[in-house]
C-alpha cells in the first residue's frame, strides 16, 4: 500500500514540475510602450548572446569599438554623448578595451586633459569578426518586418531617444 501511494506521489510530483506556470496578467502596463521596449530590448539582447556567444562581447561594447573605428581620435566624452553613457561608465570599458589591446588612449597634444581614441589592428579584427555577427542578428530582426516597417521603427526609437534626451 505504502509503495502503491509513493509512486502516485511521485508522478503527481513529476506532472506539477511539468505544468507550465500561470500566465501573469500584464493589464495597463502591456499597453506601455516603456514596458514592451524594454521587453523587446531584452529579447534582442538575448539573441545578440546567442550570436556571439564564443566573444562575450556585449552589444553596447561592440557599438562602442566601431564607432571608435568610424571616428578616430574621439574623446570619451564624444563617445558617451553618442551611446548615451555618462563618461565614468565606460571608464571600465574602455580600460578593458585598452588591456585586451582592441583600443589606444593618446593624449592630444592640443588637450592634455582628455584622450583621443583609436582602434588598434587588434581592434578592427576583433570588431569585423563581431560585425559578421551583427549582420546576422540584424538578418533575424528584418525577417520580423517589411523594409518600410524597419525603416518607421528605427525613426521611432530614434524620435524617443531624441525627444527624452532633450529633457535630461
Amino acid at each position: 500500500m505504502q509503495a502503491k501511494m509513493r509512486r502516485i506521489r511521485r508522478r503527481d510530483v513529476v506532472k506539477e514540475a511539468v505544468a507550465q506556470p500561470p500566465e501573469v496578467k500584464l493589464g495597463w502596463l502591456g499597453g506601455t510602450i516603456g514596458f514592451n521596449l524594454r521587453i523587446a530590448q531584452e529579447a534582442s539582447v538575448r539573441a545578440y548572446l546567442r550570436s556571439v556567444a564564443d566573444t562575450g562581447t556585449l552589444a553596447w561594447r561592440f557599438a562602442i569599438l566601431a564607432l571608435i573605428d568610424l571616428n578616430p581620435g574621439l574623446t570619451q566624452v564624444a563617445l558617451a554623448r553618442a551611446v548615451s553613457r555618462d563618461t565614468s561608465s565606460l571608464t571600465s570599458v574602455l580600460d578593458d578595451m585598452c588591456n585586451r589591446g582592441l583600443v589606444t588612449r593618446v593624449r592630444p597634444d592640443h588637450d592634455r586633459r582628455s584622450y583621443a581614441l583609436r582602434i588598434t589592428p587588434q581592434g578592427v579584427k576583433a570588431m569585423n569578426e563581431l560585425k559578421a555577427n551583427v549582420r546576422n542578428h540584424e538578418r533575424e530582426l528584418d525577417r520580423l518586418f517589411t523594409g518600410e516597417q524597419r525603416s518607421l521603427l528605427i525613426e521611432m526609437l530614434k524620435q524617443i531617444a531624441s525627444e527624452l534626451t532633450l529633457n535630461d
